[in-house]
Parts: structure tokens; C-alpha cells; sequence
């Protein structure tokens, strides 16, 4: 499920390269052909494995001695690629031989609201249940951009089932704060990641969303909170949000949240592709450090919000070359400090799950190769 060394260090040096849906009308001599090399490059490394299935977004609960990962998988040649989706899981015992155990969650027929697609989330272990969240979508319109969120549990880690027909939560048509994006009609409601809170006791979902707001770019950080893992969730003001006119808002989507507490502090890290980023934001930029691998970083006080950039370069140092999408942190040990950041290579639909890319937190956050 991984790469070979030499085709995570040719990844790493395309990341920085311009990809899909550029302004070539604007664009340089030198862009273009930057793009040109990167998918040229890129076109090489599929063909390397071709027959090889399209898997992303993973996720992984450590369990005591075993890791737990989940991710999904999808259909070579599908168009849009992420219309159709399986929750499939493999475990291990070192994060460098896994035991893959397929496919765990398929999208339901008979419930129109995930018939199409289940997609990403997050995994929690409480008083010997498995909780998996998980997002969904449907097969067809009206279902098809319309994203809502499920819940399945276990006994044993290894086989789940739906706790419900109907989903977990879903914002009305006539919510406050959430709505669908006015530049694709996308209903954005998924990703959940499960925060619980010692302060509180709180059980805390973090949910990649769209603000009610003007203009193509509304993404945002959904919230909701529950006094019990497995709900009910009563809807929060979201935890970033999109201001009412976000014509130089950056963000589309926030994708794949994840929340920390460190030295008294909530820190938030999401991702979201260049390519669906506001260009105008983007020009302002006295950096290059945006690419599709960047890792967005937000910290507040308090677990809800209000969440602001971490530093004066939203980002995590070092995670524009890392090739990866979607990067989360995993604690690997009984030290607190020591963690690895994982994810996909999006350029080639494969996973990024290794202890390659160690992060150096004290002050400040660095991915170190």
C-alpha cells in the first residue's frame, strides 16, 4: 500500500509543481512548463502501477500495541474519481507490515443518503466499543452532493455495523451557519473527527463545511457536541468559519480536521488542494510554501472556537514537499512528543502511511524526512 523510497522522493520534488485547473491564461512560460514535467513525471509513476487499486484518506487508531487503519477505495477510471467509495481497514504492529483486512463499510442502497459513496472519518475505542464515524453521499442527485454523517460500532475492532438507517447528523436546509457552496452546489458535511475534552467531559466533531457566505470560497470547520460518544450531537457555531463576504477567503473546502491539545492550547490542522484555493488570496502570498501537501494550522483557547492562524504562513513547515494530501498526526509511543505525520500521495491515489515523515514540535511544528 505504500510506495518504494525512490518514488516517494520523486513525489516530493513534483508537490511544489503547479497542478489541475490553473489560470493559464496568466500563468508563465515557466509554469506552464513546470506543469508540464509534473504531469509528464507523474503520468510515468501511474503507469508503474497500473492495476494497482485508487485508495486514500487514511485514518488510524492506535489500540494498545496494534494500529488500526482505515481508508478507502474507490474504481480506477471512475469520473468524478470520489463518486464511489468503500471503508476498507488493515492492521499492523510496527506501521511497516500490514495485514489488510478489505472492505469493512459499503454504501447502503436501501438508504438513499448513503448509497453512492461512504467516505472518510475517524476511529475511538471507549469501554471496549469501536465508534467509527463516517461521511457519506448518495448514488445520484439529489443524493449525490448531499454529504451527511453515520456511525457504526464493534465488538472487535474488525467487523461493524450501521447503529442507524438514518444518518448521525445533518445540518437543515435552513441552518444558521451551514449551507452548500454556491460555486458547485456541493453540500460539504463530512470528515468528522472525534474530540474529547477532559475539561468538559464533551465529546467534540469536527466537520469539514461550508459557511454560509458570498462568494465561491465558504470552506469551513463545522462543529458540533454530544455529552456522549455516540450522540445525540447538537450543531455549534463553526469552529473556523468563512466571513459573510469571503471574496478573499482562501479556503474552498477545509478536508481531513484534527484537533490536539498541547501546552494549553487547541491546535486545528486541516488540508485543501491549491487548485481549489482563491487565487486572489493566493497572489497576496510573499511565499511559495502552497501546494497540495501544505497542512493548515489553527489554535485557540478554548475547544470551539475561535480558531486563528497558528503563524503569519497558516501552514506547517515542510509539509508542501512531502507529496502528501490529507496529513494527519499519530502518536507512535508513550512519549507525548513523538509523532509521525501520514496521509496519500494524491497524485498517484495511493497511501502515505509509514514512519518516513517525523514531526518536530516544541515552539513551532516541522515535518522532518
Amino acid at each position: 500500500m505504500n510506495l518504494n523510497s525512490l518514488q516517494q522522493k520523486i513525489l516530493t520534488h513534483l508537490e511544489p509543481l503547479p497542478t489541475g485547473n490553473q489560470d493559464w491564461a496568466t500563468a508563465s512560460i515557466v509554469e506552464r512548463g513546470k506543469f508540464t514535467i509534473g504531469e509528464t513525471v507523474t503520468g510515468i509513476l501511474r503507469s508503474l502501477r497500473r492495476g494497482e487499486p485508487m485508495i486514500w484518506d487514511p485514518w488510524i487508531l492506535k489500540d494498545d500495541n496494534i494500529y488500526r487503519m482505515f481508508y478507502l477505495k474507490g474504481l480506477e477510471g471512475q469520473n468524478p474519481w470520489w463518486t464511489v467509495s468503500n471503508i476498507c481497514a488493515a492492521i499492523s504492529t510496527d506501521m511497516d507490515t500490514w495485514q489488510d483486512l478489505g472492505s469493512i463499510l459499503e454504501p447502503e442502497p436501501s438508504n438513499n443518503w448513503e448509497s453512492g459513496r461512504v467516505c472518510a472519518g475517524c476511529a475511538y475505542q471507549e469501554d471496549g466499543i469501536y465508534y467509527l464515524f463516517y461521511s457519506a453521499g448518495g448514488k445520484q442527485e439529489p443524493y449525490l452532493k448531499n454529504e451527511a454523517i453515520g456511525l457504526a460500532t464493534s465488538n472487535d475492532g474488525l467487523h461493524f455495523s450501521r447503529t442507524s438507517n438514518n444518518y448521525l447528523l445533518k445540518p437543515e436546509d435552513d441552518d444558521l451557519w451551514y449551507g452548500r457552496s454556491q460555486w458547485t452546489g456541493h453540500f460539504h458535511w463530512r470528515d468528522p473527527y472525534i474530540f474529547k475534552d477532559d475539561k468538559t467531559g464533551n465529546y467534540y466533531m469536527f466537520i469539514c463545511a461550508s459557511s454560509k457566505a458570498i462568494g465561491n470560497f465558504q470552506g469551513c470547520i463545522g462543529l458540533a457536541v454530544s455529552d456522549k460518544i455516540s450522540g445525540p450531537y447538537k450543531l455549534l457555531p463553526p469552529a473556523i468559519e468563512a466571513p459573510n463576504d469571503a471574496i478573499d477567503w482562501p479556503y474552498y473546502h477545509m478536508e481531513r480536521p484534527q484537533v490536539i491539545y498541547k501546552d494549553g492550547k487547541y491546535h486545528l490542522f486541516f488540508s485543501c488542494f491549491k487548485m481549489l484555493m482563491n487565487p486572489k488570496w493566493l497572489q497576496k502570498l510573499p511565499h511559495k510554501k502552497i501546494t497540495n501537501s501544505s497542512l493548515y494550522w489553527y489554535i485557540s483557547d478554548n475547544v470551539s472556537g475561535p480558531y486563528k492562524p497558528a503563524n503569519d504562513e497558516f501552514i506547517v513547515s515542510g509539509s508542501e514537499k512531502t507529496g502528501m494530501y490529507g496529513t494527519n498526526f499519530l502518536q507512535i509511543s508513550m512519549e507525548a512528543e513523538k509523532l509521525i505525520a501520514y496521509g496519500w500521495y494524491h497524485r498517484l491515489h495511493t497511501l502515505a502511511v509509514s514512519q518516513r515523515f517525523q514531526v518536530n514540535w516544541k515552539d513551532t511544528i516541522s515535518l522532518v524526512p
